[in-house]
This record gives C-alpha cells, sequence and structure tokens, in this order.
C-alpha cells in the first residue's frame, strides 16, 4: 500500500482561496466572481511547506516560507505579477522550474476568482485623485504550497 501512496504524489501542489470578502458594490453582490477594479489590490498571505515522505511513507511538514504583501490589481495581471510571485515564493529548497510552474497555476487560479478587463491599461475616466478619499478595496488571498520531497530512513 506504501508504494502506491508514494505513486499519487505529486511534486507539488497549489490552492488560492480568499480569506474574506470585502464589501461589495450591488452589482458583485451576487457573483461568486467580483469584478475588480482599477484602483483595487490583492494581499497575499503565502504559506510553504515542505512534506517529507520517508520509505516508510511517514510524513513531515516543515514550514520554508510564511510571508505576506500586497500588489494593486493592475500590477498583479500586468508583468509585475510573475516578478511579485517569483520573489514571493523564492526559497532554495524550490528549484525555479518548480517555481516557474506554480507561479503560473497562482495566476492562473487568481485570474480564475475574479471578473476583470484586460485592459486595465486605461483608467477609463477615474483619475486616483477622484478616488483618493476612499480607501480601495483589497482582496486577502491564501496561496498555499506544499512540495514534496522524499527521504531514505536507512540515511
Amino acid at each position: 500500500m506504501a508504494s502506491l501512496f508514494a505513486a499519487q504524489l505529486e511534486p507539488y501542489w497549489c490552492r488560492v482561496s480568499r480569506l474574506y470578502q470585502p464589501l461589495l458594490n450591488v452589482n458583485d453582490k451576487y457573483k461568486k466572481r467580483p469584478t475588480l477594479n482599477l484602483t483595487e489590490g490583492f494581499i497575499f498571505y503565502t504559506k510553504v511547506l515542505s512534506r517529507t515522505i520517508d520509505s516508510n511513507s511517514h510524513a513531515k511538514l516543515t514550514t520554508l516560507l510564511h510571508y505576506s504583501e500586497d500588489i494593486g490589481c493592475k500590477s498583479f495581471f500586468q508583468e509585475e505579477g510573475l516578478d511579485f510571485l517569483h520573489s514571493h515564493i523564492s526559497h532554495p529548497n524550490l528549484p525555479s522550474k518548480l517555481r516557474e510552474e506554480i507561479v503560473k497555476e497562482a495566476i492562473y487560479k487568481v485570474r480564475q476568482m475574479f471578473e476583470f478587463d484586460d485592459n486595465f491599461g486605461s483608467d477609463h475616466g477615474y483619475g486616483v485623485e477622484e478616488l483618493s478619499d476612499s480607501r480601495p478595496l483589497q482582496y486577502c488571498l491564501v496561496l498555499e504550497i506544499v512540495v514534496d520531497t522524499r527521504e531514505d530512513v536507512n540515511n
């Protein structure tokens, strides 16, 4: 049975979820995928764990990173999002190829959570000075990553 368990392991899994839902405008009230505006942002709470599986199929979790940082929605969905996530999950135990896969998957999952205009480049007449009196919405996102490694019990 141990070999069946080990055979099913992927090198990692990645989950992105919303920690809480900020107050939404009337149009977004009943949507599962809220519409993002230019001035809104994300706060990413990132936790990267290493799951070591020994040859007896015993698992041990070790926290590699526990980090939070914010980024504007516009910046995230442009080139800055890739760099942001790469630096956010940078750790010696995460090979660059694996990190690249995780970053692409995380961006894809965030894109699936929200409605937004791909042309964040134009502000559609909403100047920053008009919105300065109100605080922009921030969506809290939890990014959980578990990376599997193997360990030989005999060593």
